[in-house]
């Protein structure tokens, strides 16, 4: 007796097959924010949790030599040679007591000597919104320049707060006391001259010691000084230049190379109205960090510059307060509040709302 055929299945119609996709692609465009926000929160918290271990390192630090560490050594006059960073001076107490052992404190970072250290990544120093891991090449600066540098340097992804003031005199003393924030320029030999807990006048639960300032991304490229509106071109490359700083190179950009980050970041480049000069969170393009030789030391002829906080978090930046506690700021936060958070002793009377 013949058996019937079983019935063919029928398959998707091409109809049914793009009204499944499209509802898919619903759910993915529905779900798609909230899973990136939860990314970007997982981010902030990582990010938060690098800089409250740098605080508990400056606190030791503190304990340890009495004061601060210096944001920036350096023997000279001309800060574009500065020789040691206040990051470098934390490596011991950040768990980095080998990279901190191979830095010879009597040669600057660029001598040969302290290659292998100037090289090391860590990666306490690097926001996870941003990056991981990550060098700077400093092959191309040193052709620029025709100076003999280390091949590499590990990047870093956060700024010692310099205040409301851009100057880069070697004396850092000589910046007015009501636009200094915590780190400044120190002259070699005057390492433990940094600011102390009993200094910070203005309370240290409402003043930045270190921010957020992401770099090596472009999203944020080198803005142009004469018009910072637009992205500077390399005239060497003729290149656009994407932000970069390390923890251990010490020096900064000159008038002829404006290219270049900091291990500094200002909330205005003059800081004293009725022209601050404020230098916004999260600028686009960045502002590079520029020794032009203001003499006077409150860098009234805005010869020098210092570029600002600025991250990958959504709407403001990270910031560690020098009670060690860490919060997010609001990129719209108002400037006048902004500097004052960011100076020690400037007096100011900074409301609870930002």
């Amino acid at each position: 007796m013949h058996k019937a055929n079983p019935a063919r299945r029928r398959g998707f119609t091409l109809t049914e097959l793009l009204v499944v996709i499209a509802i898919i692609s619903l759910l993915m465009g529905m779900t798609l924010p909230a899973v990136m926000k939860a990314y970007d929160a997982a981010y902030r918290m990582s990010c938060q949790n690098n800089l409250r271990q740098m605080g508990i390192a400056l606190h030791h630090y503190h304990d340890t030599e009495g004061s601060f560490p210096p944001g920036m050594v350096a023997s000279g006059i001309n800060v574009s040679d500065a020789e040691a960073t206040g990051f470098t001076f934390l490596l011991p107490y950040l768990e980095q007591d080998v990279t901190y052992k191979m830095y010879d404190f009597n040669d600057p970072w660029f001598a040969p000597v302290n290659w292998r250290a100037v090289g090391v990544q860590v990666k306490m120093f690097y926001c996870p919104a941003n990056r991981t891991s990550g060098f700077v090449d400093l092959a191309p600066k040193a052709a620029d320049w025709s100076v003999q540098l280390p091949p590499t340097a590990g990047a870093l992804d956060y700024a010692l707060c310099k205040g409301a003031n851009a100057s880069l005199v070697q004396d850092g003393r000589r910046v007015p006391m009501e636009v200094a924030g915590v780190f400044g320029v120190r002259a070699k030999g005057d390492e433990r001259g940094g600011v102390r807990l009993v200094n910070i006048w203005d309370g240290t639960s409402n003043t930045f010691a270190i921010g957020d300032a992401a770099a090596g991304t472009p999203n944020y490229l080198v803005c142009d000084l004469g018009d910072r509106t637009k992205p500077v071109q390399n005239l060497l490359s003729g290149q656009t230049n994407i932000l970069e700083q390390s923890w251990s190179a010490a020096g900064v950009g000159d008038t002829t190379h404006p290219y270049y980050g900091s291990v500094f970041a200002v909330t205005a480049q003059y800081g004293f109205m009725p022209n601050a000069r404020d230098e916004p969170m999260n600028r686009r393009p960045a502002t590079p960090t520029v020794f032009g030789g203001d003499p006077y030391g409150d860098n009234r002829t805005g010869k020098d510059w210092v570029g600002g906080f600025r991250s990958l978090h959504t709407g403001g930046c990270n910031f560690l307060f020098c009670d060690c506690s860490v919060r997010f700021v609001s990129q719209s936060i108002q400037p006048d509040t902004y500097r004052a958070l960011s100076t020690y002793a400037g007096g100011e009377v900074v409301s609870g709302d930002w």
